[in-house]
């Protein structure tokens, strides 16, 4: 089956997943199938959302997303990274539970925190990391993170820290951060795009920035929204023209698409191809028949 094509054994492996790409590419969509596909290998996963929507728990079979864990399935559960909390929780995983909520459930406190550029990141980050590498809840924790354009800077929190506060708890903690996200053991980030060139070409160029800027390794990239790439005959009966003509359409469209991808040599592989979804995602169901029919574009017949 798809689903057991090397690249989702490999994802499986990490201990954390960043998944990133731009708005409405499908980002969540495959924070939700990489959680469903490490959690049938057995691992026990939680994915994280930083979105203020609940579409993580509407393709899971979940009414909303909360700020603390749910399980969706079988060794899967879903959380909503809210900044506050995670900053109270972070802080509690620094300073002490009873000191960080006597500090940071403070309002003036809050409103001063809310000023300091970076630290809502740096706590959805860190909280996530913890929960990853330390905290022993769970085998594998991914991130639905920021879009393209944010996460560069988000990564960068960490080596900040270090740079500018070269000692104590907070500057100690970043190392760790920092040291992980640079191990290929611990993490792997996956990028999010649609089968169009300068989507491809963005990707690529975050992708060798990360990596060769930060040491990020990379995990893989999923191209979302495949249309199929069939052959038609010429000539149909004069009653099926109207249908054929749109089929037509559908299937040129997916050879543009293979184009692009074929084109697109600095996306490196391993690339998975995730296909169209006439109707969207709407439940568990939904989202199965979607990983059973992923598939690994750098194999096999297009």
């Amino acid at each position: 089956m798809a689903t057991d094509r090397p690249v989702f054994d490999d994802l499986a492996r990490a201990r954390l997943i960043l998944v990133s790409g731009k708005g409405g590419v499908g980002r969540t969509t495959v924070a939700a199938l990489l959680g469903l596909a490490c959690a049938r290998r057995g691992a026990r996963v939680l994915v994280g959302t930083t979105g203020s929507d609940d579409r993580l728990a509407w393709m899971l079979g979940r009414p909303a997303l909360a700020a603390e864990p749910r399980e969706a399935a079988a060794n899967l559960f879903i959380q909503r990274f809210e900044p506050q909390t995670c900053i109270v929780e972070y802080g509690g995983m620094m300073a002490g539970v009873t000191l960080s909520k006597l500090v940071l459930d403070n309002g003036a406190v809050r409103r001063f925190l809310r000023a300091l550029p970076g630290l809502d990141d740096y706590a959805v980050l860190g909280k996530a990391w913890h929960e990853a590498t330390r905290s022993g809840r769970y085998d594998t924790v991914i991130l639905d993170g920021p879009a393209t354009g944010h996460l560069r800077y988000v990564l960068g929190v960490p080596s900040a820290i270090v740079e500018t506060v070269p000692s104590g708890v907070l500057s100690a903690e970043a190392r760790r951060i920092e040291a992980s996200l640079r191990d290929e053991r611990v993490t792997r980030a996956v990028y999010v795009g649609l089968p169009e060139p300068w989507p491809l070409s963005e990707l690529a160029e975050l992708a060798r920035d990360l990596e060769d800027g930060l040491g990020i390794p990379y995990g893989a990239t999923f191209v979302n929204g495949l249309w199929p790439a069939c052959h038609l005959p010429d000539e149909v009966p004069p009653e099926l023209e109207p249908v054929y003509r749109a089929a037509r359409r559908a299937c040129a469209r997916g050879r543009a698409q293979r184009k692009a991808l074929a084109e697109a040599v600095t996306v490196r592989p391993p690339r998975v191809g995730i296909g169209w979804h006439f109707g969207g995602i709407e439940g568990p169901g939904d989202l199965a028949v979607l990983l059973e029919r992923a598939r690994d574009l750098d194999v096999g017949p297009p």
